[in-house]
C-alpha cells in the first residue's frame, strides 16, 4: 500500500509539473503574442495618425527676405509626417539662412505646420565687405542697393559688439541736430571720428564721448546749423568749446554760439 502511494504522488508530481511547464509556454506566448499584436496596432495607429503635411504656413514683417523663397525653403527641409517631423532639425537648418534671426515652428492637428520668422536686421556696414545687426553680430549677406545706403562702421580697436554699442549712442545724440551718421571710425589708439552724410565731419577723441556730443548739440542749435553749408570739419576735442574748419579754409573755435579765436591747442 505504501509503495503503491508513492508512486501515485510521483505520478501526481510529474504530471503537475508537466502542467506548470505547459502553462509557462502557453503564458510566454501569449505575452509575446499580445506583445506583437500591440506593436502592430501601435504601428498601425502610428501610421494612420502621422499623416503628410498639407497645409504649411509662413509668417512673420519681412523686408529682404521673400515669403516665396522662404516657403520653397521650408517645403524643401520637411521630412516626415505630422508624428515623425523634426522640428528642432527644420529650425536648425532655417536659421542657416543669412536673412533669418530667429525661427518658431509647431504643428497644428491634424496636417498643419506653422512657421514664424524674425528676419534678420543689419544697421550697419562692417568695413565695406561685412554687416552688423543690432547686437553687432556680424552677417555675411549678399549685397543690394538697400545694403549700400546703410552706415559704414570701421574699427582698428575694439570688437564689433562696442562699435555697434557707441554707434547707437552716438546716433541717439546727433536727433536733435538732424545730422545723420554716415560713418563711424575708431583709430589704433582709440580715437573717434564721425563723418555724417551732409558731408561734416566731427572729431571726437578718445575719451568723454557722450559729454562731447551734448556740448556740440547745445552750439549747433544756438545758431551753428545755420552755417552747415559751408562747414568741413568740426574739432570736438576741447573742454569749453568746439572747433570749426570752413570750406573756404577759414578756421574758428567757438564757444557757446560765439567765435572766439582762431589759435587753438587740441586738449
Amino acid at each position: 500500500m505504501v509503495a503503491n502511494k508513492k508512486g501515485a504522488e510521483v505520478k501526481s508530481q510529474k504530471k503537475n509539473k508537466f502542467l506548470e511547464e505547459v502553462g509557462e509556454k502557453f503564458l510566454r506566448i501569449l505575452i509575446v503574442t499580445v506583445f506583437a499584436a500591440s506593436l502592430y496596432g501601435i504601428d498601425f495607429i502610428y501610421k494612420q495618425i502621422d499623416a503628410p503635411l498639407t497645409r504649411v504656413f509662413v509668417g512673420g514683417d519681412f523686408i529682404n527676405l521673400k515669403e516665396q523663397d522662404l516657403a520653397s525653403l521650408v517645403e524643401k527641409e520637411i521630412d516626415g509626417g505630422f508624428l515623425s517631423m523634426n522640428l528642432n532639425h527644420l529650425r536648425e537648418q532655417l536659421q542657416r539662412h543669412p536673412w533669418i534671426h530667429e525661427v518658431s515652428v509647431r504643428k497644428e492637428w491634424p496636417s498643419t505646420l506653422k512657421v514664424e520668422v524674425v528676419e534678420e536686421v543689419p544697421i550697419a556696414r562692417w568695413g565695406h565687405k561685412g554687416f552688423l545687426n543690432r547686437l553687432g553680430e556680424r552677417l555675411e549677406l549678399p549685397e543690394n542697393s538697400t545694403l549700400k545706403s546703410l552706415p559704414v562702421i570701421e574699427s582698428e580697436f575694439g570688437t564689433s559688439q562696442d562699435m555697434i554699442k557707441q554707434y547707437q549712442i552716438v546716433s541717439e545724440l546727433l536727433v536733435p541736430t538732424r545730422l545723420k551718421l554716415a560713418e563711424l571710425q575708431r583709430d589704433s589708439v582709440g580715437a573717434w571720428q564721425v563723418n555724417t552724410v551732409h558731408g561734416i565731419k566731427l572729431v571726437l577723441g578718445r575719451e568723454q564721448i557722450v559729454e562731447k556730443i551734448r556740448r556740440f548739440v547745445i552750439v549747433w542749435r544756438s545758431g551753428l546749423e545755420l552755417k552747415m553749408d559751408n562747414i568741413s570739419l568740426i574739432d570736438l576735442r576741447y573742454p569749453n568749446g568746439i572747433a570749426v574748419a570752413w570750406k573756404d579754409d577759414g578756421l574758428a573755435k567757438i564757444q557757446s554760439s560765439e567765435v572766439i579765436d582762431s589759435n587753438y591747442s587740441a586738449a
